[in-house]
């Protein structure tokens, strides 16, 4: 419970690191493809926003309603969501009702424990945090490393 616990921290300051720097974009870069084909860090941030979205709803098992105008949303306002919706996921650390989810896919059935789906969360993150990393190197941006080892720095008084 405490390495989940820690691990949902992380997430929250590695995002909130690299936040920090892309905040500071102008829209064209933060709209800008950095070529071949990656894609602009605004893509990248509203995927991880839908899927933030989608797996809070997976896991407590709330009617979604409507899905959110991810597309239409600012910079602040996709962040700001994600940032709501990976507190409430790592809030399920202790809160949740359910401990597996189960998931047709390819005809085949999974079983995906809690813990599992929040290294998943994590691992997602972190990948495309490197893309976001990457095209802010394109950009002759400064950037911090966000690895756990600096998040423990960081956070241990």
């Amino acid at each position: 419970m405490e390495l989940l616990k820690k691990l949902g921290e992380y997430l929250l300051w590695a995002n909130s690191s690299v936040w920090d720097i892309v905040k500071t974009l102008t829209d064209s870069e933060f709209n800008q493809s950095p070529g071949g084909n990656m894609r602009c860090i605004r893509d990248r941030y509203v995927h991880l926003a839908k899927d933030t979205w989608e797996w809070y709803h997976d896991w407590t098992g709330e009617e979604p309603g409507e899905e959110p105008s991810f597309g239409q949303m600012t910079r602040d306002e996709l962040f700001d969501f994600i940032v709501v919706y990976n507190r409430k996921l790592v809030d399920l650390i202790e809160t949740r009702s359910v401990d597996n989810l189960q998931f047709d896919v390819n005809s085949k059935e999974i079983s995906l424990r809690f813990d599992e789906f929040l290294f998943h969360m994590v691992n997602h993150a972190t990948y495309h945090r490197g893309q976001i990393v990457a095209c802010l190197r394109v950009l002759g941006k400064e950037t911090q490393m966000t690895d756990y080892v600096p998040f423990r720095i960081a956070t241990t008084e």
